[in-house]
């Protein structure tokens, strides 16, 4: 227990976290985050990982943010971790010197395709593009200056792979992308970011974590560029481990909208999404900081898709609390950061650090009603529970957005993808909320549409997006999974010569080839699977129902 006390007494704790080997500036307009390679979204300094440029000055939005992790083994002891200033960097069984981060843009991924695409050779190699960390990348020492794990069959950076080969190789057509459970076609961001990094949640059960950080920019205006997406997959590399039968997860983060002594916190339920806004419509400058002044902004953070329950099915947020920084007001210390390994177990299933439930009035505290999300709704509503009705003290918030406990097995790969937004076109510090909130609807229908944001949808706002209109894939390859769903065997009809079948399951691994259009399915669990065909003519995807 003594090694879990020290490491969480750190957590909150204002730290500065050391210089990584490269530390990237991510930048969508107005909007600038930092990704380290050991994870954590923050600059070398260790202070303010998001902020916001306002007259040729950058101003805080968000201090930290990241996973929290904790789970109880079947002996009931207490394991945590986190995210939010970073673990290891590296893979768990990695090779000296990999310490990382990786960035390439759509347009260079545009330029990839083209070379490769006018005679089927790359005559002139783009180093983000060969540099990336797909599995097998036979050029990743040249690009790179260390080795690439040899061991990996899933866990590396995503990538199309034109021939189907299982490889990583740019020089046969392959470039990288941003691939998500659930959506055929492959999606190309104006910008990704890929790291990986190690946690312990339990000394049995380390996790190896791969965070992508994402945008899309456009020519029109668009509440994609005011937004950065992250997207972590977290693998359970437990080897002979017991599964966690009780796993929790939530999203931390510690807002700082300009001064970081005047603000609310609020949220809505319905949209698995939280939000800071400032308590009144001025955001002075204060202590070293620079606020916002009039009509400050209003800062969403949003959850489109968390951990599996056991019949693989997402789990939606279950509770988000608000906690208080004690320097800043007068609160109670069962409100205030926690300190001990229960208390943060505590805040992950929602209630306050002493265990007590978090109930309706006031601040959530001490009450008679319980409640699951604090503050919900807008901040301006006829009998409702806002820290703008309760009239509660300003100050400087953070917020946890929590999932139901799970059973987390050896093995298991899940998928955590959360959007930041900004809205700032409101009349006032109310009237940013609102907007806001309706920001975050739009957010939600395009990730609803696998983030395929140049589709011609009448009710999403335009985005022609800025050097990433590219067709991954052949979609007029007239072909056919028959029969479909299948048992023991399926068969791809097409007129195309078929080079390679490769199916994917659901949560990304390849389970599955064949060098032609017969597909034996004995070995495969019942489920949904992704069938990549590659033909002569191109690629297509097609789902595969297996009963």
């Amino acid at each position: 227990m003594n090694r879990i006390y020290t490491f969480v007494i750190c957590l909150l704790t204002l730290v500065t976290v050391g210089n990584s080997q490269n530390t990237l500036e991510i930048r969508n307009n107005n909007l600038r985050v930092f990704l380290q390679s050991n994870g954590a979204l923050l600059p070398d300094s260790g202070i303010h990982g998001f902020d916001y440029e306002q007259d040729g000055e950058f101003i805080p939005l968000i201090h930290f943010t990241g996973l929290w992790l904790g789970a109880r083994d079947v002996n009931g002891n207490l394991s945590l971790a986190q995210t939010q200033q970073g673990g290891r960097p590296g893979p768990l069984n990695t090779t000296p010197g990999f310490d990382k981060a990786w960035q390439v843009d759509a347009a260079e991924i545009a330029s990839h395709r083209q070379d490769f695409e006018d005679n089927g050779v790359i005559d002139n190699p783009i180093p983000k593009v060969f540099a990336w960390p797909g599995i097998g990348n036979p050029h990743f020492f040249d690009y790179n200056g260390f080795e690439l794990p040899q061991d990996f069959t899933v866990g590396l950076a995503p990538y199309w792979d034109e021939n189907g080969d299982g490889t990583y190789n740019p020089e046969d057509g392959d470039y990288p992308v941003l691939a998500i459970r659930g959506c055929n076609l492959p999606i190309i961001p104006t910008q990704m970011n890929w790291t990986i990094f190690t946690v312990q949640e339990a000394a049995s059960h380390p996790l190896e974590i791969s965070l992508n950080v994402f945008y899309f920019d456009c020519e029109e205006m668009n509440p994609l560029q005011e937004s950065i997406f992250t997207y972590y997959k977290i693998t359970d590399r437990a080897d002979f481990a017991a599964p966690l039968p009780e796993a929790r997860w939530g999203l931390f983060t510690d807002g700082d909208l300009g001064c970081p002594i005047d603000d609310y916190v609020g949220t809505f339920p319905e949209r698995s999404a939280a939000y800071f806004y400032n308590a009144d419509n001025e955001d002075e400058d204060c202590i070293i900081v620079q606020g916002f002044g009039a009509s400050p902004p209003a800062m969403g953070i949003d959850i489109y898709r968390g951990p599996l329950d056991n019949m693989a099915q997402n789990l939606s947020v279950s509770s988000s609390i608000t906690f208080f920084n004690p320097n800043f007001g007068s609160f109670p210390p069962g409100v205030t950061d926690p300190n001990t390994p229960e208390q943060y177990y505590n805040y992950l299933q929602g209630k306050w650090r002493d265990g007590s439930p978090l109930t309706v009035g006031g601040i959530g505290y001490n009450g008679t009603e319980p409640a699951s999300f604090a503050f919900p709704g807008l901040p301006e509503q006829e009998n409702g529970w806002t820290e703008w009705e309760a009239g509660n003290g300003q100050g400087d918030r953070r917020v946890l957005m929590n999932f139901d406990a799970f059973e987390l097995f050896p093995g298991a790969v899940n998928e955590f993808i959360a959007g930041y937004t900004v809205y700032r076109d409101g009349e006032d510090n109310l009237g940013q909320a609102e907007g806001l909130r309706d920001q975050l609807d739009v957010l939600q229908a395009y990730f609803d549409n696998c983030l395929q944001v140049n589709s011609d949808i009448p009710e999403l706002p335009p985005c022609t997006p800025l050097m990433t209109d590219i067709s991954p894939i052949n979609k007029e390859i007239k072909l056919d999974i028959v029969p479909n769903p299948a048992r023991g065997a399926a068969f791809v009809k097409t007129e195309a010569a078929i080079r390679r079948v490769v199916i994917y399951d659901a949560t990304g691994r390849s389970v599955l080839s064949s060098d032609s259009g017969q597909i034996q399915l004995a070995s495969l669990p019942t489920g949904l699977y992704f069938v990549h065909i590659h033909t002569d003519e191109g690629t297509a995807v097609r789902k595969l129902a297996v009963e």
